[in-house]
């Protein structure tokens, strides 16, 4: 496994862009890839994604030089290594709400003797047994801040994840909005602080933040990721393919029905 996409973009401009793909859809992966998108977060959790479908998404993306990074549905190990042996560059892990729950997910993305995965030669992570054992992974392990529990102990949530062998934490808006009573509005002043804490905690135990934006156009999106980089996110989503081709259909309909 060569260096990451993610990896080669933090080094080159300290940033690095990703996407969502929630469709059984490797085509669509593939295109945000040739768009340009350091990784693609495909969503198993979210998304009409089994692990066959999932693991043919992640080689469309890294088939055109991006990163995938798979959302599984739960903190269940298996799934967590299954993901990673199908040679996704990383796993974003969910579910996450104390200091134990950061160590067992991280702990599950990493062999022994800093882990609990089990280990397979002959997966496509390794070449299916041409790679060497021993040759080094760039590994991306995220684990997935959208749960008050989290926020209420964030510093020691982010120490754990780090000590486990985390490499970042993920931003979790609209779950979090959502479960401290809020709706839908990740804007809300009490959703806002709590995913600020999430970012100094993570700085502080040295993890990187992924900062999830929401937003419906080009320019929105270009303004949340510029304000969420200057809190020292170096990583950002932006979209997602549902939402993307939803809005260029409606959007396109409304003004064809209009037009004279």
């Amino acid at each position: 496994m060569t260096a990451a996409a993610i990896t080669g973009a933090l080094d080159a401009r300290d940033r690095a862009i990703g996407t969502w793909l929630l469709m059984d859809s490797p085509e669509t992966g593939e295109l945000a890839a040739a768009a340009g998108f350091d990784f693609v977060i495909v969503d198993m959790e979210h998304g009409a994604l089994d692990l066959p479908a999932a693991v043919r998404c992640v080689r469309a993306v890294q088939g055109r030089g991006a990163d995938a990074v798979v959302r599984v549905p739960s903190t269940d190990p298996a799934e967590i290594g299954r993901v990673l042996d199908a040679g996704a560059r990383g796993v974003l892990v969910p579910g996450i709400t104390s200091p134990e729950a950061a160590t067992a997910a991280a702990r599950a993305a990493r062999f022994a003797p800093h882990g609990d995965r089990g280990a397979c030669p002959f997966v496509p992570a390794f070449d299916h047994g041409l790679r060497s054992w021993d040759a080094p992974q760039d590994l991306h392990v995220w684990l997935l801040i959208e749960h008050p529990d989290a926020i209420e102990t964030i510093d020691a949530v982010a120490t754990a994840a780090a000590e486990a062998g985390a490499t970042a934490l993920v931003l979790g808006p609209f779950d979090l909005a959502v479960a401290t009573g809020h709706g839908g509005d990740h804007r809300h002043p009490e959703v806002r602080r709590a995913l600020a804490a999430t970012v100094a905690a993570a700085q502080a135990a040295g993890l990187d933040c992924v900062a999830v934006t929401l937003e419906p156009d080009a320019d929105a999106s270009a303004a949340a990721v510029s304000s969420w980089r200057s809190t020292g996110c170096r990583l950002a989503t932006v979209l997602l393919d549902r939402h993307v081709l939803g809005h260029a259909y409606r959007s396109t309909l409304q003004a064809v029905q209009s037009s004279p």
